[in-house]
C-alpha cells in the first residue's frame, strides 16, 4: 500500500510538472505566432488563473502514468498523452461550444492540442524517468 501511494505522489506531481509545461507550450505557441500561422484561433494570456488550471488538470491527468508502461520514456509520454487531448477535443471543448475537435478554433486545432499535450506528456514521463520510474 505504501508503494502504490508513493507511486501515485509521484505520478501526481509529474503529472503537475507535465500541466505546467503543457500551459507554457500552448502559450508560447500563441504568443509566438505559431498558432496563428496555422489558422488557429487560440493565443493564451499567461497568468496565475490560466497556469493554475492547468497544473492542477495536469496532475490528475498524470495518475495514467500508473498504467504498466515500461518501454520508452519518450514514447510513454506521447501515447499517454493522447487521453488529455482526447479528452480535450471530444469531450471539455464541445461543451464549451467549440464542436467536435474544436474546429471552430481552426481547422488544425487538434494538431496544436495534440502537440501541447504531448510537451506536456514527454516532460512528465522524464521527470518519472529521472526519477526511476
Amino acid at each position: 500500500m505504501r508503494e502504490f501511494l508513493r507511486n501515485l505522489s509521484f505520478c501526481f506531481a509529474a503529472g503537475c510538472f507535465g500541466g505546467l509545461c503543457y500551459a507554457l507550450g500552448l502559450w508560447a505557441m500563441g504568443y509566438h505566432g505559431f498558432t496563428r500561422w496555422l489558422g488557429v484561433d487560440i493565443a493564451p494570456h499567461l497568468s496565475n488563473a490560466y497556469l493554475y488550471q492547468r497544473i492542477v488538470w495536469g496532475g490528475i491527468c498524470g495518475l495514467v502514468f500508473l498504467l504498466p508502461w515500461r518501454r520508452s520514456w519518450l514514447a510513454r509520454g506521447f501515447f499517454l498523452s493522447l487521453i488529455p487531448a482526447g479528452i480535450l477535443l471530444l469531450l471539455l471543448l464541445p461543451m464549451r461550444g467549440y464542436g467536435i475537435g474544436a474546429l471552430r478554433l481552426g481547422a488544425l486545432t487538434p494538431l496544436v492540442i495534440v502537440l501541447a499535450c504531448a510537451i506536456g506528456g514527454i516532460a512528465a514521463s522524464g521527470l518519472l524517468r529521472a526519477q526511476g520510474k
